[in-house]
């Protein structure tokens, strides 16, 4: 995570410009302190400690290509990935390419858990304000036991 004597700092990536804009205003709005970037085109370059992916640019599903290249430079920053398409297939993609969390855009209850999943992160990095750094693991928004087990029951209840 950064260096807080600074605002946290968080890249949004999707291609459609409406949902780009409703997220900007959500995370504004909910974080005044978070520094937001926006981009239309799937450029994960610069120093950020959260970044949002879109999955699908253009009909290509980029997200797990992006969370890995961001893993590689940036490997404590919190990475969210949100599809409209989501299979289990895609989940275990993103979960593997480094993902702390996959919001299924279907799901109405995705966003909300997301939201509350990102306040106690932004606590967290709070908090390290107030103590020294430590060698810390990047923050998993959920397990992956908990990602697949709420899975799968969406799954079941399909059935």
């Amino acid at each position: 995570m950064s260096d807080m004597r600074r605002p946290p700092r968080a890249l949004l990536l999707d291609d459609d410009k409406y949902a780009l804009e409703f997220l900007r205003m959500l995370l504004s709005d909910r974080y005044p302190r978070l520094e937001i970037d926006t981009r239309l085109e799937p450029d994960p370059s610069g120093e950020y400690d959260f970044y949002f992916l879109d999955d699908d640019f253009e009909g290509i599903r980029l997200a797990g290509k992006l969370a890995r290249q961001i893993r590689v430079s940036h490997p404590d920053a919190v990475i969210l990935a949100f599809s409209a398409s989501l299979d289990s297939d895609t989940l275990k993609e993103l979960l593997g390419a480094g993902c702390n969390g996959v919001c299924d855009k279907k799901v109405p209850t995705d966003m909300p858990e997301m939201l509350e999943a990102l306040d106690r992160c932004m606590r967290r990095l709070e908090t390290k304000v107030e103590r020294p750094p430590k060698d810390e693991r990047p923050v998993l928004l959920k397990t992956f036991r908990d990602l697949f087990r709420e899975w799968n029951q969406r799954l079941g209840s399909l059935e």
